[in-house]
């Protein structure tokens, strides 16, 4: 039906009320309860896309805190490494626990990873920290997740010392007066924390060398220098480095006792001859109960390697060489201070004249004197832990002087022919004369591990 309005133009028409049309009209004018009804379907879900902007926020910036701590975990398990302690329950994940810990990490154990290798790290310790978090707020949506962060520090080698000092108190390595020590293309490293590590004595004393590492200080007649600006007494390649992280000893898991006796004879010795005051060993691989070269005499021995049991003493102006050893072709000596009993002998070699060079090959490569030190059997003692290897003019050493339980006073040179490598580590060393070191011909010399200094570089 049709209703006509005042306006004749203007017809309504009405839709039957039980219409479907009319029943959508309606509902759609109809504000009684609707809104109240879309807010509370949406407003959790608002709430919840709120929550979890807040909670990302907050692991973000967990990720960041975490980030650095992660960094000082790396860059404290390789310190480790370099310190000669590698093995990763005991050593490196204590480190990065306790690095982790001091710089606000709360999570997990973190995980290390060494050796570790990529594309751009050769040689690395890496570490993951992983933190799970609880979705407390955005309970709706995830449960929650875990922080994870990751670090790798890079171990670089920066230079092999040709003075390694091992001990941890008082002076490591001290240069007398009116001495010279050249040693261009290597290092003295001391482990010592004094402010005297590596002393000069006077304004006479002076050392040439590719720089200067130490966990204390360098000095020049008792007083701290300054590392960044060197008194003229220190000619070096590169700045001082103070405070550094101690250097391992790289034999002693090798050179232990029982690798160095391999093949020692368990009964009989040495059998010399004497022709004169010369007396030649014409047969080495034995052993020699104790060896005493007077003034004025000679003891020639024949390339190999020969075990002392007592002392090694040269007398002024005695000699002590090997006249068949040829450092170029690598035919050597090796000499072995160590013990059939409980007691190990000392070196006192005072102004004597000894040629010698290690052997280029065999298990004692590149080794010319050694004092049994690692893995000693119980009861075991030293006659003295001093030493003395201050050669007469002329007198060369060629390969490593190894007495890292035993101070020394030295002077001396490496060969003058063939490859050159004189590398001395000791607790405690003086260098009494003028004095010159190298390692640049150790590989050629048959040493294929030396002393290394390290640094570490965050790499990830």
């Amino acid at each position: 039906m049709a209703l006509t309005s005042r306006n004749p133009s203007r017809t309504i028409h009405r839709d039957p009320p039980g219409s479907l049309f009319g029943a959508i009209v309606r509902y759609s004018h109809d504000n009684s309860g609707a809104s109240a009804a879309v807010v509370a379907i949406t407003l959790p879900v608002l709430i919840g896309f709120g929550a979890l902007g807040a909670e990302t926020g907050l692991w973000y910036n967990i990720k960041l805190q975490n980030q650095s701590a992660a960094d000082a975990a790396a860059i404290s398990a390789a310190y480790q490494v370099i310190a000669g302690k590698s093995n990763i329950a005991a050593d490196l994940i204590p480190a990065a626990s306790e690095a982790a810990a001091q710089n606000g990490y709360t999570g997990p154990t973190p995980a290390v990873i060494y050796p570790y290798n990529d594309s751009a790290v050769s040689l690395g310790v890496a570490v993951t920290l992983q933190q799970p978090q609880k979705a407390l707020l955005s309970g709706l949506f995830p449960s929650g997740i875990t922080v994870a962060n990751q670090a790798i520090a890079a171990i670089e080698v920066l230079n092999n010392p040709c003075i390694l000092a091992l001990g941890t108190t008082s002076t490591d390595v001290e240069i007398a007066a009116s001495t010279r020590v050249d040693m261009p293309n290597c290092s003295i490293a001391a482990n010592s924390n004094s402010t005297t590590a590596i002393e000069l004595n006077a304004t006479t004393s002076s050392v040439a060398a590719a720089t200067l590492f130490t966990v204390g200080e360098v000095s020049l007649q008792g007083n701290p220098i300054d590392p960044a600006a060197p008194p003229l007494e220190f000619s070096l390649g590169s700045p001082i480095r103070i405070g550094a992280a101690a250097v391992a000893d790289p034999y002693a898991s090798t050179l232990t006792h029982a690798y160095i006796t391999t093949g020692m004879p368990a009964v009989g010795d040495c059998v010399p001859t004497l022709s004169g005051p010369v007396t030649f060993y014409t047969t080495a691989n034995c052993v020699i109960p104790r060896l005493k070269i007077a003034t004025g005499q000679t003891v020639d021995l024949s390339p190999g390697t020969y075990w002392l049991t007592g002392n090694l003493k040269v007398e002024p102006t005695g000699v002590l060489k090997c006249s068949a050893c040829d450092n170029v072709n690598g035919i050597g000596v090796t000499i072995i201070l160590t013990t059939r009993m409980s007691t190990i002998g000392y070196v006192s070699i005072t102004d004597g004249i000894v040629n010698l060079n290690a052997p280029g090959s065999g298990p004692f490569a590149g080794l010319v004197m050694v004092q049994d030190a690692n893995g000693l059997p119980p009861g075991t003692t030293y006659r003295s832990t001093h030493s003395r290897i201050t050669g007469g003019f002329g007198a060369t050493l060629n390969g490593l002087v190894y007495f890292p339980n035993s101070s020394m006073i030295f002077h001396g040179n490496p060969s003058a022919t063939g490859p050159k490598c004189l590398l001395l580590v000791v607790n405690w060393l003086n260098v009494d004369a003028n004095s010159s070191l190298d390692s640049s011909g150790c590989a050629g010399a048959g040493l294929a591990t030396l002393p290394t200094v390290s640094t570490v570089a965050l790499a990830e």
